[in-house]
């Protein structure tokens, strides 16, 4: 198309949409809710127009009788396959080129590649969108809610479903992550969270790095710029360490030590040691306070207030002083009855075995944090809000990329996934 010809084409173009304005243009009051309706009428028809008119154009070009086949032979021009293609402005009917290539069977539309067209032949941005949307809501809620909105996407279930799948598994799990290294401390926590699925319950592996801002008030304005980064796996605890070890040494300064939180369950000391080698290990201060609690009842038998007040002073002495006063009080305790000499010796050799992870006075003058609020957020945002709605139950094969998508959403709301789903679309199938 030449400068003269497109200039044409744009000025009838021009032309074209003026009849629709000077149709709808009030010619006399108007109140707010009739110029909105103008405006999505008048825009719905333009970007429609204008996404066929350009789709269009772009078909009609010559494709040639031959096209390399993705096995890497030459494929022969057979005619055209007619296709109706899912925009984000409405359908559109496209006729494209279709090729057959003898040594591997196969045929194929090369136009459909180059678009990045997605499942129920949707194009990378409505996959974006509807993935974002599947990201929060449950599946069956997404094409109501297309309606609600207005929207001209008009898909099944199974297609949302399939759509947010295949942009998921196409997420890398540590997909670029925008800005400079830490600028405070950082800190990085681990979790898990039981899963409803078909087999019964299984776990979801949530980690979350993170630099903790004691100043910061709790907005959502300040909390993202806590910079946090969100992990989740329904796959092996050493996948999710893996993972957030990488994030971390990313954002880490050189030389700089980590907070590594946990609430005191084996498996996560033992990845930080194999993954995380500057750290320094925290104990997660409410899973200590839960042990306090439990001890205090078997000081105090009903009496609640005697109770609550002996693990509160606990609770200052150890953010005082750290757990040399506790490990003195319990080597000292001499509990009467069989049960209350049960909770001493447990709880006397879980907080021996603890004791260098327990140096609160510290960790608070170097600015780390000593609770897992974080990860249990990060629990709740991921899982719990997402995956454990009324009758639920999910397969971890589904799950799995919907959690990714979930994690890198929540991580960067305004991650742009087209990208993404454009790299599915060139992933061949199987």
């Amino acid at each position: 198309m030449t400068s003269a010809e497109r200039e044409q084409k744009i000025r009838a173009w021009a032309e074209q949409f003026a009849s629709p304005l000077r149709q709808t243009w009030p010619e006399g009051e108007a109140d707010i809710t009739r110029i909105e309706e103008i405006a999505e009428e008048l825009g719905h028809t333009v970007a429609e127009e204008v996404t066929k008119e350009l789709g269009r154009e772009q078909v009609e070009r010559p494709e040639g009788n031959q096209a390399l086949c993705p096995c890497g032979q030459v494929a022969r021009f057979k005619g055209h396959y007619g296709l109706e293609v899912v925009t984000a402005h409405g359908r559109l009917r496209v006729a494209r080129a279709y090729y057959y290539c003898a040594a591997c069977g196969h045929g194929f539309c090369p136009l459909d590649r180059r678009w990045g067209l997605g499942p129920a032949h949707t194009t990378p941005t409505v996959q974006a969108r509807v993935t974002v949307l599947a990201a929060h809501l449950p599946y069956t809620q997404a094409p109501t809610v297309l309606r609600q909105l207005s929207l001209p996407l008009r898909l099944d279930i199974k297609s949302v479903e399939t759509i947010t799948q295949q942009v998921g598994a196409a997420i890398p799990a540590s997909p670029p992550l925008e800005g400079p290294l830490a600028e405070r401390p950082l800190a990085v926590a681990m979790d898990g969270v039981m899963l409803p699925t078909r087999q019964g319950y299984k776990e979801a592996r949530c980690g979350v790095v993170y630099e903790p801002d004691w100043e910061a008030d709790r907005s959502p304005t300040a909390c993202a710029e806590l910079r946090q980064e969100y992990v989740a796996t329904t796959g092996s605890r050493e996948s999710l360490v893996r993972e957030v070890a990488t994030r971390v040494e990313r954002r880490r300064p050189v030389g700089a030590r980590v907070a590594a939180l946990g609430d005191g369950a084996a498996w996560i000391w033992e990845q930080y040691a194999q993954h995380l080698p500057e750290r320094v290990e925290i104990l997660d201060f409410y899973h200590v306070s839960e042990r306090l609690a439990e001890i205090a009842r078997t000081l105090h038998p009903g009496d609640s207030g005697a109770a609550q007040a002996w693990r509160q002073e606990q609770e200052q002495e150890l953010l005082a002083w750290g757990p040399g006063p506790l490990l003195r009080w319990l080597q000292a305790w001499q509990p009467e009855t069989e049960a209350a000499q049960e909770v001493r010796r447990v709880q006397l050799g879980y907080f021996t075995n603890q004791q260098q992870r327990l140096d609160y006075p510290t960790y608070l003058r170097e600015g780390w944090p000593i609770g897992s609020g974080a990860v249990a957020g990060a629990c709740k945002h991921l899982v719990t809000a997402r995956f454990k709605g009324s009758g639920m139950r999910w397969n971890l094969a589904t799950a799995e990329p919907l959690l990714r998508a979930r994690a890198a959403l929540l991580t960067q709301p305004d991650l742009d996934l087209r990208p993404y789903a454009r790299q599915a679309a060139q992933t061949p199938a199987g």
